[in-house]
């Protein structure tokens, strides 16, 4: 966390005025992210708060023609507001469009290799390989990375159907293995995210040699069985245009974000309890019996 974070009681100066357009939503905003705060759903992403705010009817999914700013702008100036007044931790928000290369190290060997133990990882799926997450947007992949990381399992997006990333960093993870693979896409029939995922799937079966099954290769969300059997998730589903197609081609989807992080965190955290082995805190207790042993032995050598 960067900067001083006020207190939520007392903070009224800081906002505009609760009768304004922009004092709203400010306060909408905030409401939103402590009950993110509650669920244990951070970071988030302004395209979350977005969504989920349109789905409580504070913001419209557009306005009328002719307004040069869009909803989703007003609560990028919101949540701006939020982090700049010290109301809302900057790191409770992320920008998956940036990125930053940084390198581990320490002032010697000994202590770059303590510092290790202590972050180590054994792998909770036994003689498996971690399930890679597949998810069709940069958006939905950040909030979702903590959770995958818990698991150990490498997460990526391919909006875009990025042919070449596909090639160069996903097909090696899955290349002369078996490892699964768990998508994470809007609900639609026939539109750009069902050939997004199609087409993804289409190139690591070409370049693996692999034929995925539907034991290998699953969506944890959004399902056609999911909308089923969920009267939230159908009331969810708005029209959509695929103008690639002539003429335009019109269909129905469910949208990820519209669902909200906390639904996608517990969908996707129960499709990997379910695939693990054992649970999971019963290996994290291993884990740290084992991390304090290595500990142990290193501080001895370092002093004998």
């Amino acid at each position: 966390m960067t900067g001083r974070v006020v207190g939520w009681h007392g903070s009224e100066h800081l906002l505009s005025k609760p009768d304004s357009k922009a004092g709203r939503l400010q306060r909408a905003c905030l409401k939103l992210l402590r009950e993110h705060e509650r669920d244990g759903a951070l970071p988030t992403n302004g395209r979350f708060v977005f969504y989920e705010l349109e789905q409580r009817g504070v913001i419209p999914k557009a306005y009328a023609k002719g307004r040069k700013r869009t909803p989703a702008q007003d609560i990028s100036d919101a949540l701006t507001v939020l982090r700049t007044r010290g109301l809302v931790p900057w790191d409770w928000l992320t920008d998956e469009t940036c990125e930053l290369a940084e390198w581990n190290y320490a002032d010697s060997v000994y202590e770059y290799v303590i510092e290790a133990a202590e972050r180590a990882t054994i792998n909770p799926w036994g003689d498996q390989l971690p399930p890679l997450i597949i998810c069709e947007a940069r958006a939905t992949k950040g909030p979702l990375e903590p959770t995958a990381g818990e698991y150990v399992c490498p997460i990526t997006a391919t909006g875009g159907q990025k042919h070449g990333f596909i090639v160069t960093d996903i097909v090696p993870l899955l290349k002369g293995n078996d490892r699964k693979v768990l998508t994470v896409c809007d609900c639609e029939v026939d539109g750009p995210a069902d050939q997004i995922e199609g087409n993804t799937r289409r190139i690591i079966e070409q370049h693996t040699g692999r034929t995925f099954t539907a034991q290998t290769w699953s969506r944890v969300a959004l399902t056609p069985e999911q909308k089923a059997r969920n009267p939230r998730l159908r009331r969810l589903a708005i029209d959509k245009v695929d103008n690639r197609n002539k003429p335009p081609k019109r269909y129905r989807a469910i949208e990820c974000e519209a669902v909200g992080q906390v639904t996608l965190i517990r969908l996707l955290r129960a499709r990997l309890d379910v695939l693990l082995p054992e649970p999971l805190a019963r290996v994290q207790v291993r884990e740290q019996r084992q991390r304090n042993r290595l500990l142990a032995a290193l501080k001895k050598l370092a002093h004998g």
